[in-house]
């Protein structure tokens, strides 16, 4: 009995660790027409390292810069037009790390999310497709738009 107990104790704390242990954009919220630094949080979820983060950048969003991060290389991906649509981050992350990757962006002025596509790649080869639904189990990142003058969201 003890032990079962135990055990759905340790399966409720693991639960919410799993549950927000996703690849996020932070801020979650921005102001339209905003020049903005997102964080890109990318924590490594399993046994083996992270070795690259692609990113495909919300097409509403005009990214202007990559900040460096130190032990990482960037390699930037352009549009016909040569404005920057995405990016793809090497390094290598172990098991039980995080890193974060700042985007400098300018924000649109009508709209009300921005949504950020990731695929994370680990060193056996896996690969996790952060471009889901929000309530899938690999949600794409969203940060929600608001405007100057409205600074809570709601009408």
């Amino acid at each position: 009995m003890r032990a079962a107990t135990l055990l759905v104790g340790l399966a409720t704390i693991a639960l919410p660790l799993t549950a927000v242990a996703h690849v996020t954009v932070w801020p979650r919220q921005s102001v339209l027409g905003a020049r903005e630094k997102y964080i890109v949080r990318m924590p490594n979820e399993k046994r083996v390292a992270t070795v690259r983060l692609e990113a495909k950048f919300p097409a509403e969003a005009r990214v202007s810069s990559l900040e460096q991060t130190p032990g990482w290389t960037v390699e930037v991906e352009r549009d016909s037009s040569g404005a920057i649509v995405g990016a793809r981050w090497s390094g290598q992350l172990p098991p039980d790390q995080f890193t974060e990757f700042g985007v400098l962006a300018l924000n649109p002025k009508v709209g009300e999310t921005l949504t950020w596509k990731f695929v994370q790649v680990y060193a056996d080869g896996t690969r996790v497709d952060w471009t889901g639904a929000p309530s899938s189990a690999t949600p794409s990142p969203q940060v929600q738009l608001r405007g100057a003058d409205n600074p809570t969201g709601h009408p």
